[in-house]
């Protein structure tokens, strides 16, 4: 099957290059070749292939390196992945009400489905009995129009409690014995929001290996974010655990909203209000500090940045595969030619110096040090989160209805906050700021 190239860019690239072209202002960040063009990509348009293939730890399935996550909703889009050799595909009950799920069943008719790693994710509560369990998985079974999942995974279960979670594993057990599903796994964010937070994504991804009976695990790991996702790797490895990743590049999305909300006010000739003023001001005054620095090294562009983070992630054997939204053809040329991608001293050199320009804008996921130094209780990794699907996987109704159901404090008690939890973080990210273009884009009204 041929690909063809479709001249167009999506959403996601879109508050990505124009916000990189704000910031990039006198460093040429904004240029598509950089400065000198000494990190720039050849971008020849070919056919691209998935180039390895990893074991899946203790399941013994080969999953290509570079897998499809969740939300890539349209059809020859999933076909030409499959085409290309991708065959790690993972989606949920409700991403888009189950249409998601549809979708898949519909595209995976015309491919040997054996060939195929299919995974699906259930959140499960308290309340919810076997029964019921089985009874949802089976509703996603024929959504997805397969007779068995390969995999079955708990998702978010939010505390350690949580992954033992009785009716799960046992409905898992049934469903296995009927040949229904064949391996069960792990997904995890972080831990819910309490009134003092307790479990990180390490405490519960290592529960769930210490536990034995989950065969694969998903989580949060790239090159800014990567303490507990090394101790998480270094276990699973032990215990021959399959690993897959999600937000490998923490620069995927724009984290530079700041400045184009203000650059609108000034274009509409509006007042800027203080707070909005005050944070513009901390992240020009940021910016030209890196400015020289930026000119030394030459920056790159979003190919090289892209190529970065994969072979950061890439590099570690312990990794079985990398999950991306994929939601053009765009998209694959973009990513799928990544497969079997390794660090190189470029790619470490743009990975040193994003964190060095750029680490202060990206609040690192599942980390949650600064939330016990908030005195309103503001879930700020929750929210942070909830911002990342609403910029970088372009799900803004979905991200604007998690915000809109939380309950208790919400960032908009920020704007006028003192940054109590900006001085907590030990990584010096600008979370005032982030927090609130996170309320910025969430306070939306939902229609």
């Amino acid at each position: 099957m041929v690909i063809m190239k479709v001249k167009r860019i999506d959403r996601r690239d879109f508050l990505t290059k124009s916000s990189m072209g704000l910031i990039g202002i006198g460093t040429g960040l904004g240029n598509n070749r950089g400065i000198k063009g000494k990190y720039c990509l050849d971008d020849k348009t070919e056919e691209p292939k998935i180039k390895e293939y990893r074991v899946f730890g203790r399941t013994g399935f080969k999953v290509s390196d570079i897998g499809c996550g969740p939300d890539s909703l349209n059809e020859g889009v999933l076909k030409a992945l499959l085409d290309s050799g991708v065959n790690f595909i993972d989606t949920a009950e409700f991403y888009e009400n189950g249409n998601n799920e549809l979708l898949i069943g519909r595209v995976i008719k015309g491919f040997d489905r054996s060939s195929i790693f299919l995974n699906t994710k259930i959140i499960v509560s308290e309340n919810d009995t076997k029964e019921n369990i089985i009874s949802r998985v089976r509703k996603c079974l024929e959504r997805l129009s397969t007779d068995y999942l390969d995999g079955l995974m708990l998702l978010d279960p939010g505390s350690t409690k949580g992954v033992k979670n009785k009716a799960f594993l046992q409905a898992f057990k049934q469903l296995k014995g009927e040949g229904k599903v064949k391996y069960c796994g792990i997904s995890c964010h972080g831990g819910d929001w309490g009134e003092e937070p307790k479990e990180t994504m390490e405490q519960i991804i290592g529960t769930a290996v210490e536990d034995g009976r989950f065969d694969f695990v998903l989580f949060v790991y790239n090159y800014l974010q990567k303490e507990m996702g090394e101790n998480i790797l270094k276990e699973c490895a032990k215990k021959n655990i399959g690993t897959a990743l999600m937000k490998t590049d923490p620069f995927g999305g724009s984290y530079l909203s700041v400045l184009e909300l203000v650059k609108n006010y000034s274009n509409e000739k509006k007042p800027i209000p203080e707070y909005y003023r005050k944070i513009y001001d901390k992240i020009i005054e940021k910016q030209k500090k890196a400015e020289s620095y930026l000119q030394e090294n030459q920056l790159f562009d979003n190919n090289a940045r892209r190529l970065a983070a994969m072979s950061f992630a890439l590099n570690n054997p312990s990794v079985h595969s990398v999950l991306i939204s994929f939601k053009s053809y765009d998209d694959i040329n973009n990513y799928v030619k990544l497969s079997g991608s390794r660090l190189t001293s470029l790619s470490i050199s743009i990975i040193d110096s994003l964190g060095e320009t750029f680490g202060y804008l990206y609040c690192r996921h599942a980390c949650r040090i600064c939330e016990s130094h908030c005195p309103f209780k503001v879930p700020i990794n929750t929210i942070m989160r909830y911002n990342q699907y609403f910029m970088a996987q372009a799900r803004e109704k979905y991200a604007i209805q998690k915000y809109y159901e939380l309950s208790g404090a919400k960032s908009e008690i920020c704007m006028n906050c003192k940054g109590f939890c900006e001085s907590a973080c030990p990584y010096g990210v600008s979370i005032h700021a982030l927090l609130t273009v996170a309320h910025n884009n969430l306070s939306l009204n939902i229609t």
